[in-house]
């Protein structure tokens, strides 16, 4: 094995910060969870198979997903209709589903702030 070049790799290297929100101590969002609320707001009282596919998810791992949040935190982050033989449901956030994304990306603006000061701070030779 040949020895590298380190200058050629020091560029490469970059700070990555990945956090949860927690609700008593518990995990209830992270950036693919927050990403499925997102897209499920984006599409107003959409569907959230189109919502779950945007983010690469199974209809019932998006689902999975709402029910941990509401499980965790005792509040469910959607409020759903279901359709009939021919569809028509919908899915859209609740009150609290919109309060904790917006916290979520409130941290999220932070969190790359800081990690962009400590990428500029941290020059390492």
């Amino acid at each position: 094995m040949e020895n590298p070049n380190i200058e050629e790799l020091k560029p490469k290297i970059k700070l990555g910060i990945k956090f949860w929100l927690k609700f008593e101590n518990k995990s209830i969002l992270g950036s693919g969870w927050a990403e499925l609320l997102k897209n499920i707001d984006k599409n107003k009282e959409g569907s959230l198979s189109q919502a779950a596919k945007e983010c690469n998810y199974s209809y019932k791992y998006a689902w999975n997903i709402l029910k941990r949040i509401e499980k965790r935190t005792g509040m469910n982050p959607v409020e759903s209709h279901k359709g009939g033989s021919k569809g028509g449901g919908w899915v859209k956030l609740t009150d609290w589903g919109l309060y904790i994304l917006k916290i979520y990306q409130k941290y999220l603006n932070e969190i790359t702030k800081i990690e962009k000061k400590l990428g500029e701070a941290m020059k390492i030779s």
